[in-house]
């Protein structure tokens, strides 16, 4: 019938946004990479990747990628500027929810918040990352591995067969190399306890086994 498939639009092909892509891609999301240059497009491609070659920042292109049917849109350029323009495109032209960007200058993440982007410092994301490194080797190993075995989702609570009932209720509807680690309502996050009891609109933290994961999160939100 020719539908086309929800995707996520990446805005630069470079070495960012490949990563990006594939630590979606092996979550089972489909991505489509929109990059200007056309050598870096063809490496992409030659990658594996799904790329459209042209500006992600001209309405016209990002069409063409089918950003109608985007349900989160992400720019990783070096190019705060062209990141930011094409952040504007895709909520005021083509209402797109979910959107991301890579922030280079620090100085400019306040100009991505106040258009509704969530902005990821790139300086200071890498600092964390060092900082992590030293702190708690483990777990930064165990996180830059997740998708392979083993995986972290949050999912917003939709199922009303499950709100109004204790984790201790929910535990059999949790598979067994899975767990609940946190739950966030009205913007407060906290570690539950057996007796704690989900709301419709919470959102869930899962943490285990990648296709536990999958399962819970599937009946968690089973309305996608």
């Amino acid at each position: 019938l020719g539908v086309s498939p929800m995707r996520t639009i990446i805005i630069g092909g470079g070495r960012v946004g490949q990563a990006l892509a594939t630590r979606l891609e092996n979550r089972g999301e489909y991505v489509v990479v929109v990059e200007t240059d056309p050598d870096v497009a063809e490496r992409a491609r030659a990658e594996g990747f799904t790329v459209y070659e042209g500006d992600g920042s001209d309405t016209e292109a990002l069409r063409a990628a089918d950003i109608d049917d985007a349900k989160r849109f992400i720019t990783t350029t070096a190019d705060d500027d062209i990141n930011l323009l094409a952040c504007q495109l895709a909520i005021t032209k083509f209402d797109v929810a979910s959107v991301y960007s890579r922030v280079n200058d620090p100085d400019n993440v306040d100009a991505f918040d106040s258009i509704g982007v969530t902005g990821i410092d790139a300086t200071t994301a890498t600092a964390a990352a060092i900082d992590d490194e030293i702190e708690r080797p483990a777990l930064t190993h165990w996180m830059n591995e997740l998708g392979d075995s083993h995986d972290v989702q949050e999912v917003e609570v939709t199922s009303r067969e499950l709100a109004g009932k204790s984790i201790r209720d929910l535990n059999a509807r949790i598979p067994d190399d899975t767990f609940v680690a946190v739950i966030s309502r009205d913007g407060e996050n906290r570690v539950p306890s057996a007796d704690s009891v989900l709301e419709m609109g919470d959102s869930v933290t899962f943490i285990g086994a990648t296709d536990g994961v999958r399962r819970a999160m599937e009946r968690f939100h089973p309305h996608d």
